[in-house]
């Protein structure tokens, strides 16, 4: 055990959605992103940043789920533009 706290659903989704946003195409980017701004970290709900497997292991659950068809409407509904860094 690592003794890290587990990752809660919702603070999943706020990091997926955050990669998303900003428009981050893997999820070691995004792992740098997070490890390099803690203010990203608080955003998401996360007293540390997870490692890049468990991210991985999460984005394929989320995939099972149907993650990605949700995530779509919910930015189309927001009317959320991405961002270029």
């Amino acid at each position: 055990m690592t003794g890290r706290p587990p990752v809660s659903k919702k603070s999943w989704l706020k990091c997926f959605f955050l990669k998303t946003y900003f428009a981050i195409d893997s999820l070691r980017k995004f792992v740098r992103v997070l490890q390099r701004f803690r203010c990203f970290q608080r955003a998401c709900g996360l007293s540390k940043v997870p490692h890049l497997s468990t991210f991985s292991r999460a984005a394929k659950w989320f995939w099972k789920q149907g993650f990605p068809v949700f995530h779509a409407q919910v930015l189309k509904d927001l009317e959320v533009r991405y961002p270029k860094l």
